[in-house]
């Protein structure tokens, strides 16, 4: 009885969807026929059992890398796309095929990072600086703000998927930044101006409420791309909110005079200079050595769909 994945490799599809197909169709043959050299002549109550250690879906991630219209790229998780890069030697993967896959899963999430959540962002952030996905890498990092720095485990996972300590360098580096900057952040409320007599009285009292303050602006700065509303200055730092829930006690009095939209346009300009991104990158980008195309330009993602031919820059 012949084994499906043998039919799978004996009999590819005659008219493959683009040329990058044809060429997975043979890397398919090429990498997988030596799994049933050693197989014992099949019948149909024996079928051959292929031992293999990677789980299913790594495998199913494999099979669809290596011959694309078996299954959609796209929908690969993060998870499984870091499984197939480590045994990428061991099926002797080549750069191209793996280049082509990786390029199609950072792009996808990539795109969706301005729309919510992705999927496992310290593992997207880590693939990009192992591939050189230089702006890549920058926007995914903007979704790790709020990531445990000194957990051994992320770091680990870092470096290790990364294959570079300057990784987990770049991403410290952009959170001490980020922490210098947030007196920046405070200075375009301008609360010694704005506190009323009984909280700017003393130092004492002025400076725990500015670290309070401080507090407030480090959380509502958590989102990848934050947002200042129209006259919204006290409520993006959840100080003072409609339902009057406020994270830093204050009387009434203060900012009470205030002109919010002086103040919001303030806070925009602050927080639009705000260091959201890591600014220490990969030696070199990937998508120009691998393309011979020009530098790409800031906020411009390269998006090829599934195996085609190198797509436009997509804005972003």
């Amino acid at each position: 009885m012949t084994h499906p994945l043998e039919t799978a490799i004996s009999n590819p599809v005659r008219e493959p969807t683009s040329k990058s197909s044809a060429i997975s169709s043979a890397i398919l043959q090429r990498y997988f026929e030596h799994l049933f050299e050693d197989l014992p002549p099949s019948t149909p109550d024996d079928i051959p059992k292929l031992q293999m250690e990677e789980d299913t879906m790594t495998l199913h991630a494999l099979l669809i890398m290596l011959y694309p219209v078996l299954g959609d790229v796209a929908k690969i998780d993060t998870q499984h796309t870091l499984k197939v890069v480590q045994i990428q030697h061991k099926y002797n993967v080549p750069e191209t095929a793996m280049m082509l896959f990786v390029n199609n899963v950072i792009g996808v999430n990539a795109q969706k990072s301005r729309d919510g959540p992705i999927d496992g962002p310290v593992g997207l952030y880590s693939l990009a600086w192992r591939f050189g996905f230089q702006l890549e890498g920058q926007v995914f990092s903007r979704h790790l703000h709020g990531i445990d720095l000194n957990d051994r485990k992320i770091v680990d996972e870092v470096v290790r998927h990364a294959g570079s300590v300057r990784a987990y360098t770049a991403l410290y580096d952009l959170r001490r930044r980020r922490e210098t900057a947030l007196d920046d952040i405070i200075e375009a409320l301008e609360p010694r101006k704005h506190f009323c007599v009984a909280h700017s009285g003393s130092d004492t009292m002025f400076f725990a409420f500015v670290s309070l303050m401080k507090n407030a602006a480090r959380n509502a700065l958590l989102a990848p791309w934050p947002q200042v509303e129209e006259a919204g200055a006290i409520s993006f730092l959840g100080l003072q909110g409609e339902d009057d829930s406020r994270a830093v006690a204050w009387c009434s009095s203060c900012y009470a005079s205030a002109d919010k939209f002086k103040l919001s346009g303030r806070l925009e300009t602050a927080v639009e200079k705000y260091p959201q991104d890591i600014a220490i990158l990969p030696d070199e980008d990937s998508w120009t050595a691998w393309t011979g195309l020009s530098p790409r330009r800031h906020a411009i993602l390269p998006y090829a769909s599934t195996y085609e031919e190198h797509g436009e820059d997509v804005m972003i």
